[in-house]
């Protein structure tokens, strides 16, 4: 804060001859009582039109300004103190604005602040020291002491999230939810009375709370690629804060770059004081699943094997390399291994599972060889049928070169019993005229393995 040039000169037109023990000693003798208070008089009615139309400060109603001088007497220390005055975002104690004062020289000794002197806002108030006024006003006892001004308001209905650190006395959790482009976990709760810190501080709108919660990001991976299981080509989930009956739009996760899931943030919601339930809602698809802000729990069941434990299993069954011959010309050779299986809600080919049931993902490993200068080729379906707890599993296309092989059973299987029948036609092709045999189907042998889903 800089002082008007103005100022300056209002100092020199009250300088007044005369000298005397009630007024303010300084190193070029006494300044004159009277000279003391009309130059006072002018800096504080300067200093009350700079700061009375400061935004977010408690300026005491006593606030007035005061020479700085020794703490035994009236000797001045060369500055004028005026205040207190506690802004928003400053700490305690620092409630005093200084500015630097000198003495005019001369047989008549007076006051002014040089020139373009700055002053320094939201000080401590000088050590070993005393404040003084001609009129033998005095501070408060507990002047120092002014309470910060209250935090303004923010937005009603404020949601937000940041990577920005607060120091906040979280409530731990640990819930999750689960999504095919990723996955967020809930870590704390809490509902702090401001937000932010130093001139950012906000409190909530009126009649409003703030929650405040941590949660970081991470990629949903295959178990069965070990790769995030979404490729994008699937419209992204949608999160908004349910509050009540109103749904608030909300960005949870990076869309399209899974390496940028890292690190806490921070989701910030402003709700009514009495909202019974604060919702972090995820919708994909069909699928709705939502986390409770208030309580850190997951409030529904949907998705439900993506939270069940041991939904991986080792199948390791093999069928080595076997020979399907037929006639003279055609020969082939198979092998098949059946590698993993896994429980889950989602299958990248084919989406969610309806509700209630879930995906057996079975991931395979195929090599065929055959005579193809004569001779065109097609699998026949199924190839991989299952039973799940028992219960014959619907059967699906699929082929015995697929990669992956989704099976829909019920969401609470334990056991599926897998086997795998590779049936190959063969027809020779239009050219190859004296081919034998014409056509054809060789069935290789079946291979079994049994998944157990704890």
């Amino acid at each position: 804060m800089m002082m008007r040039a103005g100022l300056v000169l209002a100092a020199g037109l009250v300088l007044v001859t005369g000298c005397g023990a009630s007024g303010l000693q300084t190193g070029a003798g006494t300044v004159e009582k009277k000279t003391t208070e009309a130059f006072l008089t002018t800096v504080e009615s300067d200093w009350h039109q700079r700061v009375d139309t400061e935004p977010n400060k408690n300026l005491s109603p006593d606030g007035r300004c005061y020479f700085v001088t020794g703490a035994d007497g009236n000797q001045s220390l060369g500055t004028v103190a005026c205040g207190p005055l506690r802004r928003l975002g400053t700490a305690e104690r620092q409630v005093w604005d200084l500015v630097r004062i000198t003495t005019t020289g001369g047989d008549e000794p007076g006051l002014e602040i040089p020139e373009n002197e700055p002053w320094k806002q939201s000080q401590l108030r000088p050590d070993s020291s005393s404040l003084w006024r001609p009129d033998d006003k005095v501070t408060d006892d507990n002047a120092d002491n002014l309470a910060a001004p209250p935090a303004p308001a923010a937005t009603s209905g404020l949601i937000t999230v940041t990577a920005k650190s607060e120091t906040l006395e979280l409530k731990p959790t640990s819930d999750k939810l689960v999504l095919p482009d990723g996955t967020v976990t809930l870590k704390g709760l809490a509902t702090p009375e401001t937000i932010g810190s130093g001139t950012e501080v906000k409190a909530p709108a009126s009649g409003e709370k703030f929650i405040a919660a941590i949660f970081s990001t991470s990629p949903t991976i295959d178990p069965l690629t070990d790769r995030p299981g979404f490729d994008g080509t699937t419209t992204a989930t949608k999160w908004t804060v349910s509050v009540g009956g109103e749904q608030r739009p909300v960005d949870v996760l990076p869309r399209g770059d899974a390496s940028a899931m890292t690190g806490d943030q921070m989701l910030l919601v402003s709700v009514p004081k009495d909202a019974p339930d604060v919702l972090l809602t995820a919708t994909s698809g069909p699928v709705v699943q939502s986390l409770s802000l208030t309580t850190g729990k997951r409030t529904t069941d949907a998705a439900a094997t993506y939270y069940r434990t041991g939904t991986l299993t080792d199948l390791n069954k093999s069928l080595p390399k076997t020979a399907g011959n037929q006639g003279r010309d055609f020969t082939s050779t198979y092998s098949l291994a059946l590698q993993k299986a896994v429980l889950t809600p989602w299958d990248p080919a084919r989406g969610w599972a309806p509700q209630g049931k879930a995906w057996v993902r079975v991931q395979l490993a195929s090599t065929l060889n055959y005579e193809s200068i004569q001779y065109q080729i097609e699998w026949t379906a199924p190839f991989l049928t299952a039973t799940a707890d028992g219960r014959p599993v619907p059967a699906v296309p699929n082929k015995a070169d697929d990669d992956y092989i989704a099976l829909e059973v019920p969401a609470d299987t334990k056991v599926v019993q897998l086997t795998a029948t590779a049936r190959l036609k063969f027809a020779a092709k239009s050219y190859a005229l004296s081919a034998t045999p014409k056509s054809g189907t060789v069935t290789y042998p079946s291979l079994t393995a049994t998944a157990t889903f704890r």
